[in-house]
């Protein structure tokens, strides 16, 4: 598997870093599990260097902007009930929680396109994937509430990226197109949901797989840019 679509993504070759890219969307909760088990995978991996780029893969783009429920969202989406949708949620709780990572059903839902856009304006200064951890993470946990502005605006501004703008990146559609082409490039590979993980553009996985198989996609990718 080869992918064109990164261009922070160095071919492999001596000295160069191994790169990871992830296909990741905030209101995803098996992107917050999958995220999280990368991470360990890259912390115990035995091989050089690893960069973890994340591109931005909306899952809904037609998701209104206010905030809702989740189990609103949910059950627009899949039929059934509430009570349905909640103990669909309360599974979820119990997979990120043995995991060890908070998670709270009660928490809002909407459209994450602006988000996206200031993670490519956090990008831009480098600072990515500090800020959408924070993000991720608070959101989850039940802490901040991701679709308001000046949440955004003080997220950014915590990582490094100037209030001023963020600001002016909301009050305009900058980035808007950047977002749209790394989902399309994500739908080029063959991705159709989230979290994908490509690493150097020879391994892929699809889905949060457990540590070890992150792990094993790690050794591999490296062992053939060896």
């Amino acid at each position: 598997m080869t992918t064109s679509t990164a261009p922070e993504s160095p071919t492999p070759d001596t000295g160069s870093p191994l790169v990871i890219e992830l296909w990741t969307d905030l209101g995803c909760p098996w992107c917050y599990i999958g995220k999280h088990r990368l991470e360990q995978a890259v912390t115990t991996a035995a091989v050089g260097q690893v960069q973890v780029v994340l591109r931005s893969f909306q899952l809904d783009q037609d998701m209104a902007s206010t905030p809702v429920s989740v189990p609103e969202v949910f059950v627009a989406k899949h039929g059934g009930t509430t009570e349905h949708a909640r103990r669909m949620e309360a599974q979820m709780a119990a997979l990120a929680r043995a995991d060890g990572l908070p998670y709270n059903v009660d928490r809002p839902a909407a459209n994450t396109f602006d988000v996206h856009r200031v993670l490519h304006l956090a990008r831009a200064h480098g600072v990515a994937t500090p800020m959408f951890s924070t993000l991720q993470r608070g959101y989850f946990a039940g802490e901040l509430n991701p679709f308001d502005d000046d949440i955004l605006v003080q997220v950014a501004a915590d990582v490094g990226v100037p209030a001023e703008e963020t600001r002016a990146l909301l009050s305009r559609d900058t980035y808007a197109q950047a977002v749209r082409d790394e989902r399309a490039a994500g739908q080029a590979l063959g991705i159709t949901g989230v979290p994908f993980a490509v690493f150097n553009g020879t391994h892929a996985v699809a889905g949060a797989t457990h540590v070890q198989g992150y792990a094993t996609a790690i050794a591999q990718a490296w062992g053939a840019s060896a």
